[in-house]
């Protein structure tokens, strides 16, 4: 077992989880009034934006110190499932991008110095996806070059955080390096199907000096005891971080799905709903959500029973996980997927809300972390005790 700081339960002395649910459910009529703004936008409005920072929505995993809330993980996670209902890409950003806060209370307390110091309101977007990439070591940092895309909600962000490997460490792993709105600009390129109103465009970095204590290698990121800890108590600063990865897309993608089967059954109409077809369409779907929603809250309370008692994960158990947020994921879709399959002509038109939740869900489930392909075959091969792509699954 690795030996660890003693961690502790969220203080919640500011907001209760509980509180900050309910500052959600309260902002779901404006949410959802600006829904089909947000999507034609390819964002999420600047006057939404502001109404998310207003009710103090990103500040979960925001240091107490800072302003914040210091929550448990999956805190985040209720959350996003709320908005969801309302507004997938709004969801994304509270739920998905809003959790990177946890990865700057795990760096450096100078760089948390940095983030929060003079801002309690902040968004940290990160790129998943890097171009032409060349990072360099020079007196005190790394200057860093290149592009990095899939940036969700980055015109709202404050902070960038990005990944790479400095030129001549092939060997030594990525870092993460974290740098204000001032040093990057951004590529509009963010054009498709699902998810458009995330916002999720390119970040564009040209001879950014990067200082040292706001550059961290990903498995020190990762890792327990990352330096971070030393200031902020919580399991969310201090355990290992491998396991909480991913969980966060469960939040968007359960609660879009909710949202589909709601409009689903408002919108059927007397005849359809004497339809035995339609009749079994919706339960088997309502079935596979409700089943998905007992997997999340299953996923939130073994993550907090593990990382709570500052215990490791078997390898069983990290197969599980990794499976079952897949499963869950695929769940989702494939509910949502057999109603909207079913529905009539005037249904199908882009404007209906359910065609927006069934888009946005479409382009969640393709992310890394709950993609159906790469994990499940690796999920099968970890129970083999073959090695696998997934380095979760591999110690």
């Amino acid at each position: 077992m690795t030996v660890i700081r003693t961690l502790e339960r969220s203080a919640q002395a500011t907001l209760t989880e509980a509180d900050l649910i309910r500052r959600g459910e309260a902002l779901l009529p404006f949410l959802a009034e600006n829904a089909a703004r947000t999507e034609a936008a390819r964002m999420v409005p600047t006057d939404v934006m502001a109404e998310v920072f207003r009710a103090g929505l990103l500040r979960y995993f925001q240091p107490k110190r800072f302003g914040g809330y210091d929550m448990d993980w999956g805190a985040q996670i209720r959350l996003g499932r709320v908005i969801a209902r309302a507004c997938a890409s709004t969801a994304w950003l509270v739920c998905v991008i809003g959790s990177h806060a946890a990865y700057v209370a795990r760096m450096a307390p100078r760089a948390q110095d940095d983030v929060w110091g003079s801002n309690r309101d902040v968004l940290i977007a990160t790129g998943s996806v890097p171009r032409g990439v060349r990072i360099t070591r020079t007196n005190g940092g790394f200057l860093l070059n290149g592009k990095w895309g899939f940036c969700s909600g980055v015109d709202h962000a404050h902070w960038a955080l990005t990944r790479g490997i400095p030129e001549g460490e092939d060997g030594g792993g990525q870092y993460y390096f974290l740098y204000p709105r001032d040093e990057f600009t951004i590529e509009d390129d963010w054009y498709v199907a699902g998810l458009s109103g995330s916002g999720s465009k390119t970040i564009v970095a040209k001879d950014v000096f990067i200082p040292d204590y706001r550059a961290m290698k990903l498995t020190e990121l990762m890792s327990p005891n990352p330096p971070g800890g030393v200031v902020n108590r919580g399991f969310v600063y201090n355990y290992n971080f491998r396991p909480f990865a991913g969980t966060a897309l469960l939040g968007p993608i359960l609660g879009a799905a909710e949202a589909a089967l709601e409009c689903y059954v408002t919108g059927l109409s007397a005849a359809h709903q004497d339809d035995a077809m339609m009749q079994l369409r919706l339960s088997e779907s309502a079935a596979e959500i409700s089943t998905a929603a007992l997997i999340v809250e299953s996923l939130i309370d073994r993550l907090r029973t593990y990382a709570g008692q500052n215990r490791d994960i078997p390898k069983d158990e990290r197969i599980t996980l990794v499976r079952d947020k897949t499963y869950t994921a695929r769940l989702c879709f494939r509910a949502v997927e057999r109603l909207v399959s079913g529905l009539d002509a005037a249904s199908i038109l882009g404007e209906a809300p359910i065609q927006r939740h069934y888009r946005d869900l479409s382009a969640m489930v393709q992310q890394i972390g709950v993609n159906w392909d790469r994990n499940m075959t690796n999920t099968a091969k970890a129970m083999f005790g073959a090695k696998t792509d997934i380095p979760f699954l591999n110690v």
